[in-house]
């Protein structure tokens, strides 16, 4: 026996409290190894390290650094045991809450249990799965705006007419305080007015009629869920100064612009391109919304228990993630912070933490459901990957241009998470089987046929990617810069 007395009290959050209280004995022990630890450390007259007596070791250093050391040294060599002679399954590293008293011995220990999931009567669930085809006008609306990335652009010497791209700088004021510092703008006139354009929708057509070097205030008042934060509920005035104003001239929608892309043959392989990725591109942002609403039904039916130690996990995971984001549109977290009129904390509780919570507990759904479900990811599969990831890592070039050293620490990590999302789509295509009435064969097909369709990132998915950065006539920014959620 460890312990004298071993008490666990569950906590509202998923944990447990362990009260653990030893015998004197057992801990005077580990006060004598706590003083030899000292003494091997320190320097003291008369006496070789690690050889004085413990009664001129307690004078030296005192009782309470003798105690501190020999908890430690308790907890290392008894906590495992402590856990052992109860019935907790711990998910993570418990945690010393508290030293209750030094005579007898007896500490508080803080352990967060194992997830539980409780999935209700998920197979009654039922959720229609139809994706929308893909309508003509998205094609010819995309390659229009293709066109127009190929566009020359020459000043046009007039006042400003829709279809022109114009360049300007923008300032944004409320009561006389600047919330929006001068950012420089681009936009073509009358084409950039959306819903979810910035600063509001319509806004470019303010600008018809001016001329280059002109400056106008134009007043807006936002509603409380304005997209921009710094403008959500406020009167905003903002000041316009024209830089320049630039028609544009149209390349011909013809087989020679298809082939001045460089990888079409023709005008009509341009099109069957742009068509198919636009198929893929639709179905993953119906496959994203479809299957955040089915395990949104999942959850309304499931008790789901977790630690808050896995919230905290997920936060730094997003935040760094977000980092890496903003690094790629040379911003750093403070600034970006700054763009949104708030700080870490109150960002991390509004925005982070909400999100954190849903991911883990999603996360947690589809593991229980591929539990239920005995979902399995085929042996040929996971050595297609392992075998996909060490020829992706090795024609990736270290900082000299050669070929990067591989190691089984790198491959593993990029394998295993390359399963895990593999291993979740299976899941998450079962889920859709039980909800749409699919059979499982269609659903596996599908999960095979996509997982393929990941690997590879076609010309006009590349063509997709640097659309709006092709001769800059569309807006540099909609906004101010700050990327979205």
């Amino acid at each position: 026996m460890v312990a004298l007395k071993i008490e666990t009290i569950p906590q509202e959050d998923h944990q447990v409290k362990i009260e653990a209280e030893f015998e004197v004995e057992l801990f005077d022990s580990f006060k004598r190894r706590a003083a030899r630890k000292i003494a091997n450390k320190a320097k003291i007259p008369g006496f070789r390290p690690g050889k004085a007596p413990y009664d001129v070791i307690l004078r030296m250093f005192g009782e309470g650094a003798i105690n501190e050391e020999a908890i430690e040294l308790l907890i290392d060599e008894q906590y495992a045991k402590v856990l052992d002679e109860t019935s907790v399954t711990p998910s993570g590293p418990g945690s010393l809450q508290e030293i209750i008293s030094m005579d007898p011995p007896k500490l508080s220990f803080l352990v967060p249990l194992k997830p539980e999931v409780e999935l209700g009567d998920y197979k009654s669930i039922e959720l229609e799965y139809s994706p929308e085809p893909v309508m003509d006008e998205e094609i010819n609306e995309f390659i229009t705006r293709l066109q127009k990335n190929y566009a020359t652009a020459e000043p046009a010497e007039r006042p400003i007419e829709k279809g022109d791209v114009v360049y300007f700088k923008l300032t944004g004021f409320e009561n006389e305080e600047a919330i929006l510092e001068e950012t420089p703008v681009q936009l073509v006139i009358g084409e950039d007015d959306k819903k979810d354009n910035w600063p509001y929708e319509g806004f470019s057509n303010e600008l018809i009629g001016m001329n280059e070097g002109d400056s106008k205030d134009i007043e807006y008042s936002f509603t409380e869920d304005a997209e921009d934060e710094r403008f959500k509920g406020k009167t905003v005035k903002f000041v316009t100064n024209i830089q320049s104003v630039k028609t544009l001239t149209l390349p011909e929608l013809d087989d020679e612009f298809a082939n001045s892309l460089g990888q079409f043959e023709n005008f009509a392989e341009l099109e069957q391109a742009v068509r198919e990725q636009h198929e893929i591109n639709k179905k993953q942002e119906y496959d994203d919304k479809y299957y955040s609403d089915l395990i949104e039904k999942y959850a309304e039916i499931s008790t789901v228990k977790f630690p808050p130690f896995m919230v905290e996990e997920e936060i730094e995971h997003m935040l760094k993630s977000l980092e890496r984001d903003l690094k790629q549109q040379n911003l750093d977290f403070d600034t970006y912070l700054k763009l949104l009129s708030t700080d870490k904390e109150k960002y991390i509780e509004e925005n982070v933490r909400p999100a954190a919570i849903n991911r883990v507990k999603s996360t947690l759904i589809i593991e229980k459901v591929a539990q239920e479900e005995k979902v399995e990811v085929a042996k040929e599969d996971i050595d297609e990957i392992i075998n996909d990831t060490v020829q992706m890592l090795q024609n990736i070039p270290d900082q000299k241009g050669k070929k990067a050293k591989l190691n089984d620490e790198m491959v593993n990590n990029v394998a295993y998470n390359a399963i895990s999302r593999l291993y979740n789509q299976r899941t998450l295509e079962r889920m859709k089987a039980l909800a749409s009435g699919e059979t499982e064969i269609e659903a596996t097909d599908e999960a095979v046929e996509e997982s393929s369709d990941d690997a590879t990132e076609t010309v006009v998915e590349q063509e997709i990617e640097v659309e709006s950065n092709k001769n800059e006539v569309q807006a540099e920014s909609e906004g101010d810069g700050t990327p979205k959620e």
